[in-house]
């Protein structure tokens, strides 16, 4: 059920941001810099559940549309970090009826003790994959 679940989520998402001219995942990208601005690459990626080259090529699709800034990091030479910019956060701050329609959409229905559940089960789903995937060994190439 999960699967369907965000399979539908991930089909009304891609209608209601069309648009925008923005998929969800960008979506998610820009929200996350825009709720924690300064992250680096692998902070980003571990935000999104994503490995670092994936968020790495979104971040630079994101900078070619024109909404995220790379920039040096103030303390190591060698790391960069992310910010949007001014069309970035003109273009989240747009979106901010996106976030509402999906939420009042998908708790519709729920009561309080019910939307409770849903978010306690979901977060317990999240942490016990979490586990599982730590109790993995790597993945050739990956790194440890």
């Amino acid at each position: 059920m999960l699967t369907v679940v965000r399979s539908r989520l991930r089909q009304v998402s891609w209608r209601l941001l069309a648009p925008h001219g923005i998929t969800p995942q960008q979506y998610q990208v820009l929200r996350v810099l825009h709720d924690t601005p300064g992250l680096c690459h692998g902070q980003l990626a571990g935000a999104l559940g994503l490995d670092k080259p994936t968020a790495t090529r979104m971040v630079q699709t994101l900078k070619r549309k024109g909404w995220v800034d790379v920039l040096p990091h103030p303390c190591h030479g060698r790391k960069t970090r992310l910010e949007l910019n001014a069309e970035g956060m003109a273009l989240v701050e747009s979106l901010a009826g996106f976030r509402r329609t999906v939420r009042e959409g998908l708790e519709e229905g729920l009561d309080p003790a019910e939307r409770l559940a849903v978010r306690t089960l979901l977060h317990k789903l999240k942490t016990n994959l979490d586990r599982m995937d730590e109790a993995l060994d790597p993945l050739p190439n990956e790194p440890k």
